[in-house]
């Protein structure tokens, strides 16, 4: 993984952690609880082009690791893609 990318990986795990969706208690979480997830919406990024695109695949990506029945509402997932939709539009704006 690239430098750039791995910063964003980090950054996109440490917004999942911080919402904590599957409530896996951010103060026993390990820092790196959502990273598998993390990887799957930065390999997907660059497929959006609004923030509530990003939502769908935030959700999406929950469902595919957790199952449709554990992830609870889109609602939940839109607060998490609008940080993870301005920490992308940083990185981009750093490389432009």
């Amino acid at each position: 993984m690239k430098k750039k990318n791995r910063a964003l990986h980090l950054e996109i795990s440490a917004i999942l952690l911080k919402y904590d969706p599957m409530n896996v208690g951010a103060a026993i979480a390990e820092d790196d609880e959502y990273d598998l997830e993390a990887a799957t919406i930065l390999s997907r990024i660059k497929e959006v082009h609004t923030k509530e695109e990003l939502a769908d695949i935030v959700f999406e990506e929950f469902q595919s690791w957790y199952g449709k029945d554990a992830v609870g509402e889109r609602k939940k997932y839109e607060a998490m893609a609008a940080e993870i939709w301005e920490i992308w539009h940083q990185y981009n704006s750093q490389t432009s």
